[in-house]
This record gives C-alpha cells, sequence and structure tokens, in this order.
C-alpha cells in the first residue's frame, strides 16, 4: 500500500467532525463514541507509522 496517497488530515478532520455531531446528539451511544475514538488513536498511529517508515 502506497502510504503517500492516504489523507491523514482529512480523515482526521472528519473523525472529529463526526465526534462532535456524536456528542451533540442528546441520545447518543458511548459505544459509537468509544470506537470513534479508538479510530482516531489507531489513526494517529497509523500517521506516526507512516511518518517513520518515510524516514527509514
Amino acid at each position: 500500500m502506497n502510504h503517500s496517497i492516504i489523507d491523514f488530515n482529512k480523515i482526521s478532520r472528519a473523525l472529529t467532525d463526526t465526534i462532535e455531531a456524536v456528542k451533540d446528539d442528546n441520545n447518543f451511544s458511548n459505544t459509537a463514541l468509544e470506537q470513534l475514538e479508538n479510530a482516531q488513536n489507531e489513526l494517529q498511529q497509523a500517521l506516526s507509522f507512516s511518518l517513520s517508515s518515510k524516514h527509514k
């Protein structure tokens, strides 16, 4: 997989916007919020991995 074509910033913004929308919903699901936050953490790990592999 070519990591350079992944737009981490766009994905991060989409996750952040979605998390905020879920939090704004009075009937939000804790499970959904937890999964979105996990996805955000995994995205950060993927970005770190991508950056570290480019410098090898």
